[in-house]
Protein backbone atom coordinates (compact mmCIF):
# COMPACT_ATOMS: atom_id res chain seq x y z
CA UNK A 1 0.00 0.00 0.00
CA UNK A 2 1.36 3.31 -0.72
CA UNK A 3 0.84 6.05 1.16
CA UNK A 4 0.81 9.61 -0.32
CA UNK A 5 3.28 12.47 1.05
CA UNK A 6 -0.06 14.59 1.52
CA UNK A 7 -1.06 12.17 3.71
CA UNK A 8 1.53 11.79 5.68
CA UNK A 9 2.06 15.59 6.52
CA UNK A 10 -1.54 15.59 7.42
CA UNK A 11 -1.09 12.76 10.14
CA UNK A 12 2.04 14.77 11.72
CA UNK A 13 0.48 17.91 12.07
CA UNK A 14 -2.37 16.74 13.71
CA UNK A 15 -0.18 14.94 15.99
CA UNK A 16 2.00 18.27 16.81
CA UNK A 17 -1.84 19.73 17.07
CA UNK A 18 -2.48 17.07 20.03
CA UNK A 19 0.67 17.62 21.90
CA UNK A 20 0.57 21.64 22.39
CA UNK A 21 -2.97 20.94 23.64
CA UNK A 22 -1.37 19.95 27.16
CA UNK A 23 -0.51 21.12 30.25
CA UNK A 24 2.85 23.22 30.56
CA UNK A 25 5.00 22.87 33.03
CA UNK A 26 4.89 25.68 35.74
CA UNK A 27 7.34 26.96 38.24
CA UNK A 28 6.92 25.81 42.02
CA UNK A 29 8.27 27.58 44.70
CA UNK A 30 10.22 25.47 47.22
CA UNK A 31 8.62 26.04 50.61
CA UNK A 32 9.96 28.41 53.58
CA UNK A 33 13.22 27.30 55.05
CA UNK A 34 12.45 25.95 58.48
CA UNK A 35 14.60 27.81 61.59
CA UNK A 36 14.00 27.40 65.40
CA UNK A 37 13.83 29.98 67.45
CA UNK A 38 13.90 31.19 71.02
CA UNK A 39 13.51 33.97 73.04
CA UNK A 40 16.66 35.86 74.65
CA UNK A 41 16.54 34.66 78.02
CA UNK A 42 17.21 37.13 81.06
CA UNK A 43 19.73 36.74 84.03
CA UNK A 44 21.23 39.04 86.76
CA UNK A 45 25.21 39.22 85.36
CA UNK A 46 27.79 40.91 87.04
CA UNK A 47 30.88 42.76 85.26
CA UNK A 48 33.63 41.25 84.80
CA UNK A 49 37.09 42.01 82.53
CA UNK A 50 39.13 38.97 81.64
CA UNK A 51 42.86 38.76 81.55
CA UNK A 52 46.10 36.41 81.18
CA UNK A 53 48.81 36.24 83.13
CA UNK A 54 51.67 33.93 85.12
CA UNK A 55 52.27 32.92 88.57
CA UNK A 56 55.45 33.58 90.79
CA UNK A 57 56.53 33.19 93.58
CA UNK A 58 55.94 35.45 96.79
CA UNK A 59 58.68 35.18 97.88
CA UNK A 60 62.28 33.76 96.03
CA UNK A 61 65.43 33.37 98.10
CA UNK A 62 69.27 31.87 96.62
CA UNK A 63 70.95 29.80 99.27
CA UNK A 64 74.41 30.82 99.47
CA UNK A 65 76.92 29.90 102.28
CA UNK A 66 78.64 33.15 104.65
CA UNK A 67 81.85 31.13 104.88
CA UNK A 68 84.03 29.50 103.33
CA UNK A 69 84.57 25.32 103.67
CA UNK A 70 84.16 22.01 102.54
CA UNK A 71 79.97 20.56 102.24
CA UNK A 72 79.24 18.24 104.92
CA UNK A 73 75.93 17.80 104.78
CA UNK A 74 72.80 18.08 102.78
CA UNK A 75 69.74 17.84 105.39
CA UNK A 76 66.71 17.81 102.40
CA UNK A 77 65.35 15.27 99.55
CA UNK A 78 65.75 17.78 96.33
CA UNK A 79 62.02 19.17 95.43
CA UNK A 80 60.86 19.03 99.12
CA UNK A 81 58.27 21.08 100.90
CA UNK A 82 60.83 23.00 103.58
CA UNK A 83 59.71 25.38 106.71
CA UNK A 84 61.48 28.09 108.43
CA UNK A 85 64.22 26.80 110.39
CA UNK A 86 64.78 23.33 108.80
CA UNK A 87 68.48 22.70 108.40
CA UNK A 88 69.51 22.82 104.63
CA UNK A 89 73.36 21.93 104.80
CA UNK A 90 76.19 21.62 106.84
CA UNK A 91 79.94 23.23 106.19
CA UNK A 92 82.57 21.19 107.87
CA UNK A 93 82.20 22.85 111.65
CA UNK A 94 85.70 22.28 112.93
CA UNK A 95 87.85 24.57 111.52
CA UNK A 96 85.52 27.22 113.05
CA UNK A 97 85.70 25.64 116.49
CA UNK A 98 89.14 25.72 116.39
CA UNK A 99 89.03 29.22 115.65
CA UNK A 100 86.40 30.40 118.48
CA UNK A 101 88.77 28.76 121.04
CA UNK A 102 91.63 30.73 119.85
CA UNK A 103 89.46 33.80 120.06
CA UNK A 104 88.30 33.05 123.40
CA UNK A 105 91.88 32.49 124.95
CA UNK A 106 92.92 35.97 123.45
CA UNK A 107 90.03 37.21 125.59
CA UNK A 108 91.38 35.65 128.59
CA UNK A 109 94.99 36.99 127.72
CA UNK A 110 94.03 40.32 126.85
CA UNK A 111 91.98 40.18 130.03
CA UNK A 112 95.22 39.08 132.05
CA UNK A 113 97.14 42.45 130.65
CA UNK A 114 94.04 44.69 131.46
CA UNK A 115 94.25 43.20 134.93
CA UNK A 116 98.17 43.77 135.74
CA UNK A 117 97.58 46.90 133.72
CA UNK A 118 95.11 47.90 136.29
CA UNK A 119 97.29 46.86 139.62
CA UNK A 120 100.54 48.85 137.64
CA UNK A 121 98.29 52.32 137.33
CA UNK A 122 97.00 51.78 141.41
CA UNK A 123 100.90 51.37 142.56
CA UNK A 124 101.90 54.32 140.39
CA UNK A 125 99.49 56.46 141.16
CA UNK A 126 99.96 55.91 145.11
CA UNK A 127 104.04 56.54 144.17
CA UNK A 128 102.77 59.87 142.44
CA UNK A 129 101.33 61.46 145.59
CA UNK A 130 104.16 60.73 147.58
CA UNK A 131 106.01 62.24 144.57
CA UNK A 132 108.56 58.93 144.67
CA UNK A 133 107.80 59.13 140.80
CA UNK A 134 107.36 60.97 138.40
CA UNK A 135 103.08 62.37 136.83
CA UNK A 136 104.27 61.34 133.59
CA UNK A 137 104.97 57.74 134.45
CA UNK A 138 101.34 57.69 135.61
CA UNK A 139 100.03 59.06 132.35
CA UNK A 140 101.96 56.47 130.93
CA UNK A 141 100.71 53.60 133.16
CA UNK A 142 97.08 55.19 132.61
CA UNK A 143 97.47 54.92 128.69
CA UNK A 144 99.17 51.28 128.94
CA UNK A 145 95.56 50.53 131.04
CA UNK A 146 93.27 52.04 128.36
CA UNK A 147 95.47 50.13 125.46
CA UNK A 148 94.53 46.72 127.43
CA UNK A 149 91.22 47.43 127.58
CA UNK A 150 91.02 48.16 123.66
CA UNK A 151 92.69 44.73 123.67
CA UNK A 152 90.14 43.21 125.56
CA UNK A 153 87.08 44.11 123.73
CA UNK A 154 89.01 43.64 120.10
CA UNK A 155 89.57 39.50 121.76
CA UNK A 156 85.68 39.77 122.06
CA UNK A 157 84.54 40.91 119.22
CA UNK A 158 86.72 38.55 117.39
CA UNK A 159 84.74 35.76 119.58
CA UNK A 160 81.51 37.40 118.49
CA UNK A 161 83.05 36.87 114.79
CA UNK A 162 84.54 33.34 115.42
CA UNK A 163 80.95 32.27 117.55
CA UNK A 164 78.70 33.80 113.93
CA UNK A 165 80.95 31.56 111.75
CA UNK A 166 80.63 28.83 113.20
CA UNK A 167 76.74 29.33 113.20
CA UNK A 168 76.93 30.26 109.54
CA UNK A 169 78.50 26.07 108.83
CA UNK A 170 74.50 25.47 109.33
CA UNK A 171 72.24 27.16 107.17
CA UNK A 172 68.65 26.99 107.49
CA UNK A 173 65.83 27.67 105.54
CA UNK A 174 65.00 31.66 106.00
CA UNK A 175 60.86 31.10 104.65
CA UNK A 176 58.19 28.46 104.07
CA UNK A 177 58.14 27.25 100.68
CA UNK A 178 59.77 24.31 98.61
CA UNK A 179 63.53 23.76 97.67
CA UNK A 180 65.01 23.19 94.02
CA UNK A 181 67.75 20.77 93.73
CA UNK A 182 70.82 20.57 95.81
CA UNK A 183 73.09 22.17 93.01
CA UNK A 184 76.93 21.15 95.37
CA UNK A 185 77.24 17.14 96.49
CA UNK A 186 78.66 16.53 100.15
CA UNK A 187 82.84 16.94 100.26
CA UNK A 188 82.69 19.75 97.23
CA UNK A 189 84.36 23.31 98.35
CA UNK A 190 81.67 25.82 99.45
CA UNK A 191 83.19 29.71 98.87
CA UNK A 192 81.76 32.64 100.52
CA UNK A 193 78.39 34.57 98.97
CA UNK A 194 79.94 32.72 95.22
CA UNK A 195 78.80 29.14 95.51
CA UNK A 196 75.21 28.87 95.00
CA UNK A 197 73.59 25.90 96.75
CA UNK A 198 69.89 25.55 96.05
CA UNK A 199 66.58 27.80 95.67
CA UNK A 200 63.64 28.23 97.61
CA UNK A 201 60.04 29.48 96.32
CA UNK A 202 57.61 30.44 98.36
CA UNK A 203 53.93 28.37 96.93
CA UNK A 204 51.25 29.62 99.58
CA UNK A 205 50.00 32.42 99.01
CA UNK A 206 51.29 32.67 95.41
CA UNK A 207 51.31 36.10 92.84
CA UNK A 208 49.89 35.89 89.62
CA UNK A 209 51.14 38.98 87.36
CA UNK A 210 49.31 40.22 84.27
CA UNK A 211 48.95 43.44 82.46
CA UNK A 212 45.77 45.45 81.70
CA UNK A 213 44.95 47.35 78.93
CA UNK A 214 44.62 51.19 78.47
CA UNK A 215 40.86 50.43 77.20
CA UNK A 216 40.13 48.37 80.22
CA UNK A 217 41.57 50.50 83.03
CA UNK A 218 39.00 53.50 81.37
CA UNK A 219 36.63 50.25 81.72
CA UNK A 220 37.36 49.97 85.25
CA UNK A 221 37.87 53.64 86.34
CA UNK A 222 33.92 54.55 84.56
CA UNK A 223 32.77 51.58 87.34
CA UNK A 224 34.75 52.36 90.27
CA UNK A 225 36.09 55.83 91.19
CA UNK A 226 39.34 56.58 89.00
CA UNK A 227 41.21 57.37 92.19
CA UNK A 228 40.21 53.92 93.99
CA UNK A 229 42.44 52.40 91.39
CA UNK A 230 45.65 53.99 92.52
CA UNK A 231 45.04 54.51 96.03
CA UNK A 232 46.95 51.53 97.70
CA UNK A 233 44.65 51.98 101.17
CA UNK A 234 41.76 51.67 98.99
CA UNK A 235 40.02 47.89 99.23
CA UNK A 236 41.67 45.05 96.64
CA UNK A 237 38.79 44.32 94.96
CA UNK A 238 37.97 40.21 94.18
CA UNK A 239 40.30 37.93 91.59
CA UNK A 240 39.28 34.49 89.91
CA UNK A 241 42.05 32.81 88.39
CA UNK A 242 41.88 29.36 86.37
CA UNK A 243 44.34 27.06 84.48
CA UNK A 244 44.43 26.96 80.51
CA UNK A 245 42.60 22.99 80.97
CA UNK A 246 39.91 23.88 83.20
CA UNK A 247 36.94 25.71 81.79
CA UNK A 248 35.85 27.74 85.35
CA UNK A 249 38.08 29.66 87.73
CA UNK A 250 38.09 27.67 90.40
CA UNK A 251 41.05 29.75 93.24
CA UNK A 252 39.69 32.84 94.54
CA UNK A 253 42.15 35.54 95.69
CA UNK A 254 42.45 39.44 95.57
CA UNK A 255 44.15 41.91 93.54
CA UNK A 256 46.95 43.45 95.78
CA UNK A 257 49.43 45.69 93.30
CA UNK A 258 49.28 48.47 90.38
CA UNK A 259 51.81 49.88 88.62
CA UNK A 260 51.87 53.75 89.24
CA UNK A 261 50.95 54.48 85.53
CA UNK A 262 50.82 52.82 81.63
CA UNK A 263 53.94 51.98 79.67
CA UNK A 264 54.23 54.46 76.87
CA UNK A 265 55.86 51.50 74.86
CA UNK A 266 52.88 49.17 75.47
CA UNK A 267 49.88 51.14 76.67
CA UNK A 268 49.30 48.41 79.86
CA UNK A 269 49.64 48.98 83.64
CA UNK A 270 51.35 45.54 85.17
CA UNK A 271 48.95 44.79 87.67
CA UNK A 272 48.79 41.48 90.61
CA UNK A 273 46.79 39.50 92.33
CA UNK A 274 47.44 37.17 95.35
CA UNK A 275 45.58 33.45 96.02
CA UNK A 276 45.95 31.20 98.44
CA UNK A 277 47.40 28.04 97.45
CA UNK A 278 47.64 25.67 100.41
CA UNK A 279 47.75 22.10 98.38
CA UNK A 280 50.33 23.44 95.76
CA UNK A 281 48.47 22.84 92.64
CA UNK A 282 49.66 26.45 91.61
CA UNK A 283 53.51 26.17 90.72
CA UNK A 284 55.50 29.52 89.72
CA UNK A 285 56.03 30.25 86.00
CA UNK A 286 51.93 28.94 85.47
CA UNK A 287 50.40 30.72 82.02
CA UNK A 288 46.68 31.49 84.11
CA UNK A 289 43.07 33.06 83.13
CA UNK A 290 41.83 35.72 85.39
CA UNK A 291 38.82 37.44 85.78
CA UNK A 292 37.90 40.85 87.69
CA UNK A 293 34.53 41.04 89.19
CA UNK A 294 33.01 44.34 89.16
CA UNK A 295 30.13 46.12 90.70
CA UNK A 296 26.85 44.72 91.63
CA UNK A 297 24.63 42.32 89.42
CA UNK A 298 22.27 43.65 87.03
CA UNK A 299 19.82 42.46 84.03
CA UNK A 300 21.65 41.54 81.37
CA UNK A 301 20.13 39.97 77.99
CA UNK A 302 21.39 36.50 76.47
CA UNK A 303 21.68 34.79 73.54
CA UNK A 304 23.06 31.20 72.35
CA UNK A 305 26.02 31.22 71.22
CA UNK A 306 25.20 29.24 68.03
CA UNK A 307 22.72 32.05 67.55
CA UNK A 308 25.75 34.68 66.74
CA UNK A 309 27.36 35.05 63.43
CA UNK A 310 29.72 37.45 61.64
CA UNK A 311 30.69 38.89 58.50
CA UNK A 312 32.27 42.13 57.09
CA UNK A 313 29.90 44.44 59.04
CA UNK A 314 30.36 42.59 61.79
CA UNK A 315 28.85 40.62 64.74
CA UNK A 316 25.11 40.14 64.38
CA UNK A 317 21.89 37.71 64.90
CA UNK A 318 19.01 36.86 62.95
CA UNK A 319 15.59 37.35 64.16
CA UNK A 320 12.14 36.52 62.80
CA UNK A 321 8.99 39.59 62.92
CA UNK A 322 5.36 39.08 63.70
CA UNK A 323 5.59 38.18 59.76
CA UNK A 324 7.73 35.35 59.57
CA UNK A 325 10.60 37.37 57.93
CA UNK A 326 13.83 37.21 58.83
CA UNK A 327 15.89 40.35 60.00
CA UNK A 328 19.37 41.06 60.13
CA UNK A 329 20.28 42.77 63.94
CA UNK A 330 23.74 43.77 64.53
CA UNK A 331 24.88 43.49 68.10
CA UNK A 332 27.09 44.94 70.46
CA UNK A 333 28.47 41.60 72.37
CA UNK A 334 29.37 41.29 76.26
CA UNK A 335 30.37 38.35 78.80
CA UNK A 336 30.36 34.76 78.06
CA UNK A 337 28.10 33.02 80.60
CA UNK A 338 28.42 29.23 80.18
CA UNK A 339 27.14 28.05 76.51
CA UNK A 340 25.81 31.91 76.40
CA UNK A 341 26.68 35.74 75.73
CA UNK A 342 25.50 38.36 77.15
CA UNK A 343 23.90 40.88 74.16
CA UNK A 344 24.40 44.72 75.20
CA UNK A 345 22.88 46.12 72.18
CA UNK A 346 21.02 45.45 69.07
CA UNK A 347 18.05 43.17 70.38
CA UNK A 348 15.02 43.13 73.24
CA UNK A 349 13.82 40.84 75.12
CA UNK A 350 10.72 40.16 72.99
CA UNK A 351 12.91 39.35 70.15
CA UNK A 352 12.70 35.52 68.26
CA UNK A 353 16.16 34.87 67.73
CA UNK A 354 17.28 31.94 65.10
CA UNK A 355 19.02 29.35 66.98
CA UNK A 356 19.17 26.44 64.37
CA UNK A 357 18.98 26.69 60.82
CA UNK A 358 21.10 30.19 60.18
CA UNK A 359 22.67 29.11 57.23
CA UNK A 360 19.41 28.87 55.67
CA UNK A 361 18.51 32.21 56.83
CA UNK A 362 18.65 35.28 54.98
CA UNK A 363 17.40 38.79 55.56
CA UNK A 364 14.34 39.56 53.89
CA UNK A 365 13.30 35.45 53.74
CA UNK A 366 10.10 34.34 54.43
CA UNK A 367 10.51 31.06 57.02
CA UNK A 368 9.01 28.27 58.50
CA UNK A 369 9.75 28.97 62.36
CA UNK A 370 9.46 26.59 65.07
CA UNK A 371 9.53 27.91 68.52
CA UNK A 372 11.64 26.54 71.49
CA UNK A 373 9.83 26.60 74.34
CA UNK A 374 12.67 26.51 77.41
CA UNK A 375 10.09 26.18 79.98
CA UNK A 376 9.89 22.30 78.60
CA UNK A 377 13.34 22.14 78.18
CA UNK A 378 13.68 22.72 74.58
CA UNK A 379 10.59 21.20 73.20
CA UNK A 380 10.16 22.55 69.84
CA UNK A 381 6.52 23.52 68.59
CA UNK A 382 5.70 24.31 65.44
CA UNK A 383 4.46 27.87 64.65
CA UNK A 384 2.73 30.15 61.81
CA UNK A 385 4.45 33.85 61.50
CA UNK A 386 5.83 34.98 65.54
CA UNK A 387 4.04 37.34 67.60
CA UNK A 388 5.42 39.43 70.12
CA UNK A 389 5.17 37.33 73.70
CA UNK A 390 2.82 40.09 74.58
CA UNK A 391 0.71 39.33 72.35
CA UNK A 392 -0.09 35.45 73.76
CA UNK A 393 2.01 33.77 71.04
CA UNK A 394 1.70 33.39 67.21
CA UNK A 395 -1.01 34.40 65.21
CA UNK A 396 -3.10 31.65 63.57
Amino acid sequence: MIVRRETLALVAGMVLILLGCGKRNQFVPPPPAKVTIALPSQADVVETVDFTGTTRAVQTVQIRSRVDGYLKQVGFKDGSNVKIGDLLFVIEPEPFEVALRSAQARVDKSKASLQLADHQLVRTQRLAESNSVAKEEVETRLAERNSAAADVGTAEADVEKARLDLNYTQIHSPINGRIGRRLVDVGNLVQTETTLLSTIESIDPIHAYFSISEGDYLRLAKLHQASSLLDPDAPAFELSLGLPNEEDLPFTGRFDYRDLGVDPETGTLLWRGIFPNPKGQLVPGLYVRLRASLGQPAPKILVEERSIASDQRGTYVLIVNQDSVVEHRPVKLGLVQGQKRVVEEGITENDWVIINGLQRARAGMVVDPSKVDEASKGVKSPVGPVSSPVGGGAKN
